[in-house]
C-alpha cells in the first residue's frame, strides 16, 4: 500500500508539472553575424521537432530575429542568406532555459561549378574604416565602360566633361593602378583611362587620408584601381567579348590566362577596345574693349575615334615557401584619330552677325608604354617579419598632331581674306625609373614598417608650330618651344600600428627631398628647385561596443605640378580658344582631417575638414587683346573645405538591396589676385549616388544607379547641376561559367556639363555634351581549374610619378 502510494504520488507531481509546463511559453531570439563580423540579412525558419504542422518563417532585416510564444520542446532552426552557406541548428526550450538568444555566424558560400570556384558576389559599394571600395567585376551597369566612366559612378568621385578627377570637391588625387603610380598628367590619365575597360578591373578603392608608406602626392587622397588577377592551381582564364552603341558603334574583346603549380605563377592578358564617341561644344561669350561688346558663338563638334591595346604578363618564382620573385611588364600601344569642326559667328550680337570663322582641325594621335618591374619578397619569420625591394623602369612615347584649317567669312557668306592653316606637333618622350624597399616588424604586439624610395623621371617635349606656307610647313619659332623636364625624389618613411582590445592606433613620418629643373629651351627660362618636406599621418579608431565605432585620423600631403602644367607651349581649340602652361608652378600643401562614426558596420558617417595652400587650379580668363579665351594653371592663395559623408547599404526585400550615398562639401577659394582682382568665392554643394541590386532568379539579376550632382564651384568656373541614370540586366549561363551582361548608360540622356564664369571680368556660357546614353552588350566565358590560391599582388615603386605625365 505504501509503495502504491508513492507511485501515485510520484505520476501526479508528474503529470501536474508537465500541465504547467505547457502553460510556459518561450522565446528565440539571434543576430546573424558573416565572416568579417558584419550583420547580415536572411530568411530565418523554425521547425518543431515534437510537431511536424507546427513552422514560423520571418526575414531577418539588419541580422536581427526574434520567435515569441513558444512551447518547451525541441526545435530546428534554419538559416538562408544570399552569398552565405545556409546554416541549420537544433535548439531545446526547457523549464531552465525558456528564453534564448544567441549568435549565428554564416560563412561566406564558395560554389564549385565544374573547373571554377565562384565565390559569392560583393556588395557594389563596400565602407571600411580607412577606405571606400567599388567592387566592379560584378556590377551589371559597368559592363563595356570605361574605367574613367566608372569612376564617376563611384561615392564622392566626380569626372568632368574633359576627364578631370576630383573627390568631394578636391583636384588633386593620387591614382593608382595595382598600386602603382601612372605618372601621367590629368588630360593623358584620362586617356588611359578612357582605354582601360570595365572587363579588366576587379575594384576601386578610395583612401582619403593615406598613411605615411604611400606616397605622399594627392591631396584629395589615393584612388586605386585594382585589375583582376586568376587565383588558381593549374590552368585557367577569361575571355571577354563586348559591343556597344550610341551614336557611333564601340567594341571591345580580352582574353586572360593563368598557369600556377607549387614552384611558379606565370599570367598574362591582353584585350583591345575601339570607341568612337561624339561631342558638341556650345559657347556663348560677350567681350568688352572699353567701348563696344563683341558677341561670339562658338559651336564644336568633336569625334574621337580611338583603337586601344593593353597587355600585362608575368612570372612569380616561389624560391621556397618564404622567398619569392618576380618579374611583370606591362604596357599599351594606342592609336587615335579626331575630326573637330567648328564655326564661330562674331558680331555686335548674337543675332547679328559681321563675320565667321569655320574651322576643320583633324588630328592624330599615338601613345606606347612599356614599364617593367622586378620584384622579390621573402617572410623572415612566423611572427610576420617582412622584407621587399622593387626596381621600376618605364618609358612612354607619345605623339599628337593636329592641323588647324579657319576660312574666314564676312557678314553675306564670302570669303574676306586667305585661310589661316597651321598645325602642332607635339612628340614627347617621359623615362621614369624608381627602386622602393620595405621592411615590417612587429614586436610586442606592435606592428612597425620602414621604408625607402628614389625615382628619377625626365620629360622631353619638342613641340612645334608650323604655318602652311604655299605648300610647305615652315616652323615659327616664336611659338614652338622645346620643355625638358628632370625630377628627383627621394624618400624615406616609418610607421607602427598598434591594436588594443578595443582602440587601433597607427602613426608615421614621411621625409620627402625632391629636386627638379625645368628648361624651355627656346624662350631660355630655367627654373631649379630643391626642398625637404615632411609628412606625417595619425589614425585611431575606437570601438565603442559591438555596434558603434569612432575614427580619427590626420595627414599632410603635397601635390607637385605635372609635367605639362610646367610647360608654356600653347595648345588651341580654336583661333580664340587655347590653353597655356605655366613654368613658375610651386607645389601646394594639404592639411587633412577626418573623424568617421560607424554604426553595425553598415551605417557610414564622416566629417571632414581640409586647408591647401598655394592650390593649383586650372583658371579660364580673357585675353583682351586678342578677344579670346585662355586656359592656364596657377597657384591661387588657400582652398577651404569641409565635407559631410553618408553612406547606409540596406535590404529592403530579399531581392531587393539598396545603397545610398550622400556627400556635402562646402568649398572656399581665396586669392589677393586673380586677373588683377581679389578672387573669393565659396559654394555648399551636394551629391547622392543611389546604387540598387535585384535577384531576380538563382541566374538573373538587375541594377539601378544613379547620381546627382548640384551646383559648384571649381577654381573660375561655375558649373550647373546635372545628373545621371543607368541600368543592367545579367543572366547567367552553364553554372554561371557563362554571364551575358546588358547595359544601358544615361538612359534619360542628361549628363551634360553646363559651365559660366565665376569671374565678375568674364562673361560666357558654355554646353558640353558627351555621347552618354549607350547601349552595351558584353559576354564573359571562364574556364580553367579550381585549386584557389591568390597570385600575388604587388606594388611597384613607380606608384606615384606616372601620375604626373603629360
Amino acid at each position: 500500500m505504501k509503495q502504491f502510494f508513492t507511485i501515485f504520488i510520484y505520476f501526479t507531481v508528474l503529470l501536474f508539472s508537465s500541465a504547467m509546463a505547457q502553460d510556459k511559453k518561450g522565446k528565440i531570439s539571434g543576430t546573424l553575424i558573416g565572416d568579417i563580423g558584419n550583420t547580415i540579412s536572411a530568411t530565418v525558419t523554425l521547425k518543431s521537432l515534437n510537431d511536424s504542422t507546427f513552422s514560423k518563417t520571418t526575414f531577418a532585416k539588419g541580422g536581427k530575429f526574434v520567435f515569441n510564444d513558444l512551447n518547451i520542446g525541441p526545435y530546428l532552426i534554419k538559416l538562408n542568406a544570399i552569398g552565405y552557406e545556409n546554416l541549420s541548428e537544433k535548439i531545446e526550450i526547457n523549464i531552465a532555459q525558456l528564453f534564448i538568444t544567441k549568435n549565428f555566424k554564416l560563412a561566406t558560400v564558395s560554389n564549385k561549378l565544374g573547373d571554377i570556384n565562384i565565390s559569392a558576389k560583393k556588395p557594389l559599394i563596400q565602407r571600411f574604416s580607412d577606405k571606400i571600395v567599388m567592387n566592379v567585376e560584378n556590377s551589371i551597369v559597368a559592363a563595356g565602360n570605361t574605367t574613367l566612366e566608372i569612376l564617376s559612378k563611384m561615392p564622392g568621385v566626380s569626372v568632368n566633361q574633359d576627364g578631370i578627377i576630383t573627390v568631394k570637391g578636391k583636384s588633386g588625387a593620387n591614382v593608382l593602378i595595382d598600386g602603382k603610380s601612372t605618372y601621367l598628367s590629368p588630360e593623358q590619365l584620362a586617356t588611359r583611362l578612357k582605354s582601360l575597360n570595365s572587363n579588366e578591373l576587379k575594384s576601386i578603392e578610395l583612401i582619403t587620408n593615406p598613411s605615411s608608406k604611400y606616397d605622399a602626392e594627392g591631396n584629395a587622397g589615393i584612388i586605386n584601381i585594382k585589375l583582376k588577377k586568376n587565383t588558381a592551381f593549374g590552368t585557367n582564364g577569361d575571355i571577354d567579348l563586348g559591343f556597344g552603341y550610341g551614336k557611333n558603334p564601340k567594341s571591345d574583346v580580352g582574353v586572360s590566362l593563368n598557369h600556377r603549380n607549387q614552384n611558379f605563377n606565370i599570367f598574362g592578358n591582353i584585350s583591345n577596345n575601339n570607341n568612337k564617341f561624339q561631342e558638341d561644344l556650345d559657347i556663348n561669350r560677350i567681350t568688352n574693349d572699353g567701348f563696344y561688346n563683341t558677341f561670339f558663338h562658338q559651336y564644336n563638334t568633336q569625334i574621337r575615334s580611338s583603337h586601344n591595346n593593353n597587355y600585362k604578363a608575368g612570372i612569380d618564382y616561389f624560391i621556397n615557401e618564404h622567398n619569392t620573385i618576380g618579374f611583370l611588364t606591362t604596357g599599351y600601344f594606342n592609336n587615335g584619330h579626331e575630326s573637330s569642326k567648328g564655326n564661330t559667328a562674331i558680331g555686335q550680337s548674337l543675332s547679328r552677325i559681321d563675320s565667321s570663322i569655320v574651322a576643320d582641325n583633324p588630328s592624330l594621335n599615338k601613345y606606347r608604354n612599356q614599364a617593367y618591374n622586378l620584384n622579390y619578397k621573402s617572410i623572415i619569420d612566423t611572427l610576420g617579419q617582412e622584407f621587399s625591394i622593387d626596381l621600376d623602369y618605364a618609358r612612354y612615347r607619345n605623339e599628337e598632331n593636329t592641323v588647324y584649317n579657319n576660312v574666314f567669312y564676312d557678314d553675306r557668306g564670302y570669303n574676306y581674306k586667305l585661310p589661316l592653316i597651321f598645325r602642332n606637333l607635339t612628340p614627347s618622350l617621359i623615362k621614369i625609373q624608381a627602386v622602393k624597399v620595405d621592411y615590417s616588424l612587429p614586436l610586442k604586439g606592435i606592428k612597425f614598417d620602414f621604408g625607402l624610395k628614389s625615382s628619377w623621371v625626365s620629360t622631353d617635349n619638342d613641340f612645334k608650330f608650323e604655318n602652311l606656307a604655299a605648300t610647305l610647313w615652315q616652323n615659327d619659332l616664336t611659338r614652338s618651344n622645346r620643355f625638358v623636364y628632370n625630377e628627383n625624389i627621394n624618400a624615406a618613411y616609418a610607421n607602427f600600428k598598434h591594436n588594443f582590445k578595443s582602440t587601433s592606433i597607427e602613426a608615421g613620418l614621411r621625409i620627402e627631398q625632391t629636386n627638379s629643373k625645368g628648361n624651355s629651351i627656346n624662350e631660355q627660362k630655367v627654373v631649379k628647385r630643391s626642398y625637404f618636406d615632411f609628412f606625417p599621418s595619425f589614425s585611431l579608431n575606437q570601438t565603442l561596443s559591438e555596434n558603434n565605432e569612432l575614427g580619427f585620423s590626420y595627414s599632410r600631403r603635397i601635390d607637385r605640378p605635372d609635367y605639362k602644367s610646367l610647360n608654356p607651349f600653347i595648345y588651341f581649340v580654336d583661333l580664340y580658344t587655347f590653353s597655356q602652361g605655366n613654368p613658375f608652378l610651386n607645389p601646394q600643401y594639404t592639411n587633412a582631417f577626418e573623424f568617421s562614426y560607424n554604426y553595425k558596420k553598415e551605417l557610414n558617417i564622416s566629417l571632414g575638414y581640409g586647408v591647401t595652400n598655394n592650390l593649383i587650379i586650372d583658371v579660364l580668363l580673357p585675353e583682351n587683346e586678342k578677344k579670346a579665351l585662355y586656359q592656364t594653371v596657377q597657384n591661387l592663395d588657400k582652398q577651404i573645405s569641409y565635407d559631410l559623408t553618408i553612406g547606409y547599404p540596406t535590404i529592403l526585400t530579399e531581392f531587393w538591396n539598396m545603397d545610398n550615398t550622400i556627400t556635402s562639401t562646402y568649398n572656399q577659394i581665396k586669392s589677393e589676385s586673380l586677373d588683377g582682382l581679389a578672387y573669393d568665392r565659396k559654394k555648399v554643394n551636394f551629391t547622392l549616388n543611389s546604387n540598387h541590386s535585384f535577384t531576380i532568379t538563382p541566374s538573373t539579376s538587375a541594377e539601378l544607379s544613379g547620381e546627382f550632382i548640384s551646383a559648384q564651384i571649381y577654381g573660375t568656373y561655375a558649373i550647373k547641376p546635372y545628373y545621371g541614370i543607368d541600368f543592367g540586366l545579367k543572366k547567367s549561363f552553364l553554372d554561371k561559367r557563362l554571364n551575358l551582361k546588358f547595359a544601358l548608360n544615361d538612359v534619360l540622356n542628361s549628363r551634360k556639363a553646363r559651365i559660366s564664369s565665376a569671374l565678375s571680368t568674364l562673361n560666357y556660357d558654355l554646353s558640353q555634351k558627351q555621347e552618354s546614353r549607350i547601349f552595351r552588350l558584353s559576354l564573359n566565358y571562364a574556364f580553367g581549374s579550381n585549386s584557389i590560391k591568390a597570385t600575388r599582388e604587388r606594388k611597384t615603386s613607380v606608384t606615384d610619378e606616372e601620375n604626373r605625365i603629360k
